[in-house]
């Protein structure tokens, strides 16, 4: 997750945001179905790393997103919309894993569920259109020399 966390912030920074989330989801779901086919030892262990790299990065790419989508101006209550269905869809997510199992005894049903959720997602990321809000510029301010400097 800290390497979701940085990378994503390093690549959004550098490259068209929807792409970026389009890979990143996409390897999840590439992690998924590691998973589901009952990956073990350094496969599983590889698919749980690239699931982590998406988790990690998900809040850092939705944060940027709806910046350059929907603006500054209604950047609190667009984020906190977006964060909390972000949270209650974690939570619906574990349920949905632990139903899954105590149906069928096996977490294959609701990880391939999760592989095409994920890879939709992924889709609709690169249908996403040039941002509507351009990243502002920032001003820079002249520092201070030593010799103007207050001491006090």
């Amino acid at each position: 997750m800290l390497c979701g966390r940085s990378g994503s912030g390093y690549f959004l920074d550098r490259f068209f945001a929807p792409r970026v989330a389009a890979i990143l989801f996409g390897q999840s779901a590439l992690g998924i179905a590691l998973l589901a086919t009952g990956a073990a030892g350094p496969a599983g262990i590889f698919a749980g790393f690239m699931v982590g790299l998406a988790f990690g990065g998900e809040v850092e790419v939705m944060g940027y997103l709806v910046s350059r989508y929907f603006g500054l101006r209604s950047l609190g209550i667009t984020f906190g919309a977006c964060f909390a269905s972000f949270v209650l869809a974690g939570a619906a997510g574990a349920y949905i894993m632990g139903a899954g199992y105590d149906r069928t005894r096996s977490y294959t049903a609701p990880l391939l569920a999760f592989f095409f959720l994920m890879s939709l997602a992924a889709f609709l990321f690169t249908r996403l259109g040039p941002y509507r809000f351009a990243a502002r510029s920032v001003l820079k301010v002249p520092a201070l020399s030593p010799a103007s400097e207050v001491v006090p």
